[in-house]
């Protein structure tokens, strides 16, 4: 076996009976080229928040795991194309991104890398230690995908895969056994890999220019990001969310690497409530309800708030005059950032109507960003 405990015919062959079909190894040395683009990233506070701070578990997998020999990525498709990606007409439904409407993909990804993890400890026939790790790691998984060879990093940041663009969900696996291949690391930076040739279609359509320059996020202005902070939407993104009820995928639409071919996934189909959700169900459902509808995506992890929030700028955009009624009684929610939205969607469907309402909200208002968005009905 010259000195591996798995060969790459037998990595393979492990592929093929787990179905899939993007897979790579690459050593598990310290990425230094990636440090000071990490550095730069967070110097300018271009960080989401949501990401892990800088730490050297952001470039090296032994801090990680000590003794770890290889590094595994796999990525796995989950796009279907269905005649539920045209948005309904009319001004009731919103949208969701389509990496939410399927099962967790964390629940998956894990499960996936597990059974790679006894596949490859039966294969070596010895006991072996394994880390799965998802984008909950501070590993930056796509560097060690590029890395492996199971796509380049484009304009947008996001890895793209020959066969499924960039609609898919990468997995790392570190472990201490020797896997062939794992010598060789191809190149892992932003740009180093010209796939996007003169194409910069995904900076042009980004909505709020959150994609600054090729390979360069400004993740704060991202509007995936947007859709999961907590709190007031700030003025400058409510026009540019639409109606996006969780996400989005404009870079990823507008990308000639991607399509609307049907790919078998690990995902199942999307759930169609999810698809286009009914915005005023989202926000007449019980806290319970909502979360049983949601909880299975990876749309449920800041709980059923911000999906009221998102439904009720998405509403206030559709200028949804079927949604007063129930914005007025978000006018006496008791979370602040439902009453501020409330009272700007209200503004924006029809002020002169929904004046007194909010002016009346405002008198009894003891939140201070609450009152400045109720405001408008005073003059």
């Amino acid at each position: 076996m010259k000195g591996y405990d798995i060969t790459r015919d037998q990595l393979d062959e492990i592929a093929a009976m787990l179905g899939l079909e993007h897979i790579g190894v690459v050593s598990a040395r310290r990425l230094d080229e990636l440090e000071p683009v990490l550095r730069r990233y967070y110097d300018e506070q271009r960080d989401s928040g949501f990401e892990h701070p800088f730490s050297e578990s952001r470039l090296d997998p032994h801090a990680l795991m000590p003794g770890v020999q290889s590094v595994l990525a796999i990525a796995l498709p989950y796009h279907i194309a269905s005649e539920s990606l045209r948005h309904p007409t009319g001004r009731r439904h919103g949208s969701v991104s389509a990496y939410a409407r399927h099962t967790d993909y964390h629940r998956v990804l894990k499960d996936v890398l597990l059974r790679l993890s006894a596949q490859l400890e039966a294969c070596a026939a010895q006991p072996a230690q394994f880390l799965p790790c998802i984008d909950t790691s501070p590993l930056v998984d796509r560097a060690y995908a590029a890395a492996a060879g199971l796509g380049a990093i484009g304009k947008s940041g996001m890895l793209i895969t020959k066969t499924h663009g960039t609609y898919v969900f990468l997995g790392v696996l570190l472990t201490d056994l020797r896997v062939e291949g794992a010598e060789g690391m191809r190149t892992a930076l932003p740009g180093e890999t010209d796939i996007c040739g003169a194409c910069d279609l995904c900076l042009t359509a980004c909505p709020t220019g959150a994609l600054l320059a090729p390979y360069t996020l400004d993740a704060k202005r991202c509007l995936s990001y947007v859709t999961q902070e907590h709190g007031i939407v700030p003025p400058e993104f409510r026009a540019p969310l639409g109606r996006r009820v969780w996400g989005c995928d404009t870079c990823q639409t507008v990308c000639p690497r991607n399509d609307d071919r049907v790919v078998p996934t690990a995902f199942g189909p999307p759930v169609a409530p999810l698809d286009f959700p009914d915005l005023l169900e989202i926000l007449t459902l019980s806290n319970r309800a909502l979360m049983k509808r949601i909880g299975h995506t990876a749309a449920a992890w800041r709980g059923p708030a911000i999906w009221r929030r998102n439904a009720i700028v998405a509403l206030g955009n559709a200028r949804n005059v079927e949604a007063v009624p129930v914005l007025i009684t978000y006018l006496a929610h008791a979370r602040p950032e439902l009453r501020a939205m409330s009272a700007w969607a209200l503004a924006k469907i029809d002020s002169e109507s929904n004046r007194a309402a909010v002016r009346q909200a405002y008198e009894v208002e003891t939140d201070e960003k609450a009152r400045c968005e109720m405001a408008w009905a005073l003059s």
